[in-house]
């Protein structure tokens, strides 16, 4: 015997129901349910949005990740994202005893200008690691660039470069990165530590890589 939702009055003969209701009521009564609207942090200095624990490149993954979080750790797919990059219309999933209930909705971006992480260190002049570039000029820019690309691949950054009579001095952010760029080039800098504070107990220190070209 056929089962009618008490709101539209649609038979089980029709369509699927959930529970009591059809699944076209209870796909709207979901969408009802859902924000229609997000507030999402954007570095306004990089670009990149928060999505999840940390700041990552614009895009559908970026964007999914800080819808899902907003919607309460739904299943979601982007659908499309307007052009401005201040709408979203996605695919909302949720598992329930009685199957799976999907709905489309629009959801309305705004951004809020905040300085990730990265950014506000830059800001700072944060840096680790000193990596001294002296002697043959032409070999020192080319080895900055070498220094540069291997750093903005790994979410790193120059600080500052300065110039001087003997060559160039590159202020690194990390000197974990650093150190594995020494040890990837087959690179035997002279090395040496400043100790720069002190944190949680224990001492702090900046490490310097002095490199010489022939």
């Amino acid at each position: 015997m056929p089962r009618y939702c008490p709101t539209c009055g649609n038979s089980s003969d029709r369509m699927q129901f959930f529970g009591n209701f059809c699944e076209e009521c209870t796909r709207k009564k979901f969408a009802e349910s859902l924000i229609s609207s997000i507030e999402v942090y954007r570095c306004k200095s990089c670009g990149r949005i928060k999505a999840g624990g940390g700041f990552a490149q614009p895009g559908s993954d970026s964007l999914a990740a800080a819808v899902k979080k907003q919607l309460g750790g739904y299943a979601i797919k982007i659908i499309g994202i307007g052009e401005d990059e201040c709408s979203a219309k996605v695919l909302v999933s949720q598992d329930t005893a009685h199957g799976t209930i999907s709905s489309e909705k629009e959801i309305v971006i705004s951004y809020k200008k905040v300085l990730c992480e990265r950014c506000y260190r830059k800001a700072c002049n944060y840096h680790e690691a000193v990596v001294q570039l002296r002697g043959d000029m032409q070999r020192a820019q080319k080895m900055l660039a070498r220094i540069t690309k291997y750093f903005e691949d790994r979410n790193g950054f120059i600080t500052k470069v300065e110039e001087n009579d003997n060559g160039m001095d590159v202020y690194l952010s990390s000197k974990k990165l650093a150190s594995a760029f020494m040890s990837r080039m087959d690179l035997k800098p002279v090395m040496s530590y400043t100790l720069v504070g002190v944190r949680k107990g224990k001492k702090v220190y900046k490490n310097t890589y002095a490199l010489r070209f022939g």
